[in-house]
């Protein structure tokens, strides 16, 4: 009995020792891919590539392969297609307790879902690792982070805080002396002064951006600062930026986003022939935004000239191109909302077999551990209990016909699942079928949109030729002008602006304004930039709808705020295009005889 107990010991100590050994190997290969993240991701990814069966690993080597394999796929600019393998490192991280580890699990999980469209979950796992890692050192970790998060309110055009986030990311870099990524923040953080028409703030951080920006990004930067400049009338720094902006251009695209530019600023500062030739210029662009732009600042230009045909001509381009540009970005909200739609029932179904994949894993570890355990104790009793062999048989029978029940009751198991599998199956066939459908009649209710929309563009064209040409109409004999005024006063646009619409959108107010300024009062809105060229948009719809008679109560409605706002920007206005105080009646007084 004895000579049998020395075998057997040996054994069982080898066993451990290779078990300990193959430990050890991944740990370090772990380690190593770990090292290789920052300086060389491609080595990283290819470390963890080479092992074979990531799920045969331990808990918690299982969970730190799945992040840094999440993180590798970052680094090497691969896009996520599934969260499956980041929820292992997120679940384990959480149960665990690391805090530093949950941390980027949280991080590279929101990483997941923004690359996957999914806004509000990145939003989610975004701030519960900055709830973790705000009281920790790793300030590249915490300033990426807060950088996403302010990107996500800023999608969002929550921009205050959007701004919060992104001021807190600028002293992460700093910490940090991430000079490049500080630069990109203090970029965003200038487009969202910009978004709130807060220039003065924008240039500043334009300015403290280029200080620390890398040439691939200066060209643009220049460019946005140059914009700005324009946009607050100092046009001489605005051209020497537009230049720099030049100097570093290396594509064809880049040099006419940089041309329309400096054709803006030559347009103001009135030198036409420069201002005409960048614009032209403009519209070689592969980019249907700089050719929009370029067609419209090139029908303000024959405007200014008076060169009505050519101004009507290139704002009808500019017409085309802006609808073709909204109808591409309905198709590809469609699009995101049918990926995103289609994704949550992929995760669906992949969830149910998540979880039986992992109850199989559990079953498979008790199985493994039982037996282990099993085969443990009959070394240890075997010395003890050699005489009992008939016990120890039956012992055997009965574990036999435990794996015999279990083995039917998988067979009855895998059954049930292909009959589910079967339905799931039908029904995602169904739901597909109601897609399709659904689409099919958007793209009718869009023709069908846009048919409208062409009918009355050619209502206001012949409402501006009858205006230019001072039409009079015959009735029976007897010569009489028409009524302009008459007929838009009771026109649809006037009845939506008193009763029907309940908010002024961006598609109906230019065609308020076309009204106005060519039909009722010859260029109205010119004449109120004139006195006050600074004027925002907001402030103009408020005189145009004043101008239009449309009551205090009723504008407020159709701008979304309350009467006071409304009766505060009226007072305001009156001093700036009078430079007198004056209460909101005097402003009413003023925009109605002007």
């Amino acid at each position: 009995m004895f000579k049998l107990f020395k075998p057997l010991l040996g054994l069982l100590f080898f066993l451990l020792l290779l078990a300990c050994s193959g430990k050890n190997e991944i740990a370090s290969l772990l380690s190593e891919a770990e090292s290789y993240m920052t300086v060389k991701p491609d080595r990283a990814l290819c470390l963890l590539d080479s092992v074979k069966r990531p799920e045969d690993l331990s808990r918690k080597e299982q969970a730190l392969w799945c992040l840094l394999y999440t993180e590798a796929q970052e680094k090497n600019r691969i896009k996520h297609s599934s969260d499956s393998l980041i929820q292992i490192a997120v679940r384990y991280y959480e149960k665990a307790g690391w805090e530093d580890r949950k941390m980027q699990a949280y991080y590279y999980c929101g990483n997941v879902f923004y690359d996957l469209n999914d806004a509000l979950q990145a939003q989610e796992y975004y701030l519960k690792a900055y709830e973790v890692g705000k009281s920790l050192d790793a300030p590249s970790l915490l300033g990426q982070l807060c950088a996403n998060l302010g990107s996500l309110y800023t999608f969002q055009k929550l921009y205050q805080p959007a701004l919060i986030y992104q001021k807190k990311a600028v002293d992460y870099f700093v910490q940090d002396a991430d000079t490049v990524s500080l630069s990109v923040t203090l970029r965003n953080i200038a487009r969202i002064y910009v978004c709130e028409n807060k220039l003065d703030s924008a240039i500043i951080y334009y300015s403290i951006a280029l200080l620390h920006t890398s040439d691939s990004h200066e060209l643009y930067m220049s460019n946005e600062l140059a914009d700005a400049y324009s946009r607050v009338g100092d046009y001489e720094r605005g051209l020497s930026y537009a230049w720099k902006a030049y100097s570093k251009i290396e594509t064809a695209d880049d040099s006419c986003l940089v041309s329309l530019t400096l054709g803006d600023l030559y347009l103001k500062t009135g030198k036409m022939d420069s201002a005409y030739s960048y614009f032209s210029f403009a519209r070689k662009s592969t980019n249907l935004h700089t050719v929009c732009d370029a067609y419209r600042n090139l029908s303000r230009f024959e405007k200014y000239r008076q060169n009505w045909k050519a101004s009507a001509d290139f704002q009808e381009q500019y017409e085309i191109l802006r609808d073709s540009i909204e109808k591409q970005t309905y198709m590809e909200t469609l699009a995101r909302l049918q990926s995103l739609y289609d994704y949550r029932l992929v995760e669906k179904e992949k969830e149910y077999y998540r979880q039986e994949a992992d109850r199989k894993t559990n079953y498979l570890y008790r199985l493994w551990g039982g037996s282990s355990f099993f085969l443990l104790m009959a070394v240890c009793v075997a010395f003890y209990l050699f005489r009992e062999k008939k016990k120890k048989e039956e012992q055997q029978d009965q574990s036999l016909r435990l794996q015999e029940q279990k083995y039917k009751e998988s067979q009855e198991y895998l059954k049930e699942r292909n009959v589910t599998i079967v339905k799931l199956e039908q029904q995602i066939a169904v739901e597909q079928e109601r897609i399709e459908e659904n689409i099919q009649r958007y793209e009718k209710k869009l023709a069908q949109e846009t048919d409208r929309a062409a009918e009355k563009e050619r209502e206001l064209k012949m409402v501006q030729v009858l205006l230019s040409k001072k039409l009079v109409v015959p009735i029976d004999g007897i010569q009489e002008e028409v009524d302009f005024n008459h007929l838009f006063f009771t026109s649809d646009m006037y009845l939506g602006l008193c009763t029907k619409w309940k908010k002024l959108d961006e598609t109906q107010w230019p065609e308020v304004v076309k009204t106005i300024d060519h039909v009722l009062y010859r260029d109205f809105t010119s004449k109120i930039r004139i006195l006050y060229p600074r004027i925002s948009e907001l402030d103009l719809v408020v005189c145009c709808l004043t101008k239009l008679d449309i009551p205090v109560g009723r504008i407020a409605s159709l701008l979304s705020v309350n009467s006071q706002t409304i009766s505060n920007k009226r007072k305001r206005l009156y001093e700036k295009l009078t430079h007198r105080k004056g209460s909101a009646q005097d402003f009413d007084e003023f925009i109605k005889a002007f």
